[in-house]
This record gives C-alpha cells, sequence and structure tokens, in this order.
C-alpha cells in the first residue's frame, strides 16, 4: 500500500487526485496541504489523511511514500525537487514546470533520487486514444501526415477552487502561462503520443482577447492560443 500526500487542495486536486486514489486499491491518502488551511480540512473530511501545517513537514514525512503535486505552475519544480530530494514518488501536474531549466533540474533530480516522477498527462490513458494509438502504430490506415486539435472551456474562473476571476491561473507570477499551458499543453502531449513521434520544430501564437479581472483590466496570461507543429516524422499540425 503507498501512502500518499496531496499538495495543493483545489478542483483537481479533489475531482481526480483524491477521488482516484480513493478508488485505487494499492493507495492511501495519508495527508494533505493548501496554504488555504480550511481547503486542506475539507479534503481531509472527504477522503481522509492528515493535516499538515507547511508542505515542508508533509514532504519531511518518512511515512509519506509518494506526493501529488497541485500547486499553481510557479511552484511545480521547487516542490517537486524537494519532494524527490526526501525519497519521494513524485506525481505533478501538468504543465511540468515554467521554464526548460526547471524541468531538467527534475528530471536531474528524479535521477538522482532513483524515485519515479510522473507528470499528469492523463489523456494518453484514456481508452479511446489508446486504442487510437494502437490503429495508426498497425500502419492499418497509413501513416498520419497532418492533423488538427482543438481544446477549450469556458474558463477557470468557473470550475476552480476560486470560482472566480481572481484565480491564480491568471496571474502571470503564478501560472506563467495561460490556455496554452493549460489545455494545449495537454493536446501537444496526445499528438505526440497518437502519432509516435517527437516536436521537431514549432510555432505559437499566443493571445488575451477575452478574459478579464473583475476590476475590467486583461488577464495576465493568454486566454487563446494557436500552434503550428512539426514533428520529426514529418507529419504538421495545429493545436488550438
Amino acid at each position: 500500500m503507498l501512502n500518499v500526500g496531496i499538495i495543493g487542495c483545489g478542483s483537481i486536486a479533489r475531482q481526480r487526485h483524491a477521488a482516484e486514489y480513493t478508488h485505487n486499491g494499492n493507495t492511501t491518502i495519508a495527508g494533505v496541504f493548501d496554504v488555504f488551511p480550511a481547503r486542506a480540512e475539507a479534503m481531509a473530511n472527504d477522503f481522509g489523511g492528515k493535516v499538515y501545517d507547511t508542505v515542508e513537514e508533509l514532504i519531511a514525512d518518512p511515512t509519506i511514500d509518494a506526493v501529488s503535486v497541485c500547486v499553481a505552475n510557479a511552484f511545480h519544480a521547487p516542490i517537486t525537487i524537494d519532494a524527490l530530494n526526501h525519497g519521494k514518488h513524485v506525481l505533478c501536474e501538468k504543465p511540468m514546470a515554467i521554464t526548460r531549466k526547471d524541468c531538467e533540474d527534475m528530471l536531474l533530480a528524479a535521477e538522482k533520487s532513483g524515485k519515479r516522477l510522473l507528470i499528469d498527462h492523463n489523456q494518453r490513458i484514456t481508452p479511446a486514444h489508446r486504442k487510437a494509438r494502437e490503429i495508426i502504430a498497425s500502419g492499418e490506415l497509413g501513416r498520419v501526415i497532418s492533423f488538427a486539435a482543438t481544446f477549450g472551456h469556458k474558463g477557470p474562473e468557473m470550475w476552480s477552487a476560486d470560482q472566480s476571476a481572481n484565480t491564480w491561473f491568471f496571474k502571470k507570477n503564478a501560472a506563467a502561462f495561460g490556455s496554452m499551458a493549460d489545455l494545449g499543453i495537454h493536446k501537444i502531449d496526445l499528438m505526440r503520443y497518437l502519432i509516435g513521434s517527437d516536436v521537431k520544430n514549432v510555432f505559437s501564437r499566443l493571445a488575451t482577447l477575452d478574459k478579464k479581472f473583475p476590476d475590467g483590466t486583461p488577464i495576465e496570461v493568454d486566454d487563446n492560443s494557436v500552434e503550428i507543429l512539426t514533428f520529426e516524422n514529418g507529419a504538421l499540425g495545429t493545436v488550438t
């Protein structure tokens, strides 16, 4: 049985991580932490586990085997690296981090620790996507030469724990990126998985066209994005 600690108790932690750990016969939620104590208390009441006063306390606890990192994007790297250095397996929400160096440092920490580091690109495990991958890999339909992927929803202010346009998702210092890193990254990874090739080059256009803070000023990150991707195997496509 794996004892799991959940760091960050917002909507994704509650609806996906905690819910799925609860239904997994090999995991137990042993601890939770959130910068808003009431969220951590609510999570513990609903799913079990000890409420920790600090993230450092949770990570240092030797009874915790693995952690889910469900915090704002800017904090993915430091928390993940600290957890790996303390001998924990890590499931980190996407995006992996906000800079390439942060990503490389996370990989290095995982290598040194010998623990598993997983990034939550969950569209790879959808049954329909796995079947599509199988069909494409078989060559039955020929090779993929072009694709178009689109992903959108009403916005994080509608479903995040904040339930407000003041959500961290809209703030540059916490999120770094907007729709591209929240939604587009899912489809970019899915195309890599389905096509079986890595991205060779990319052209990206990010824009803030619609979303506003409560005071009427535009949010600090993109709410729309377009990417043109060329893959190493020659496939060409768009992600919006």
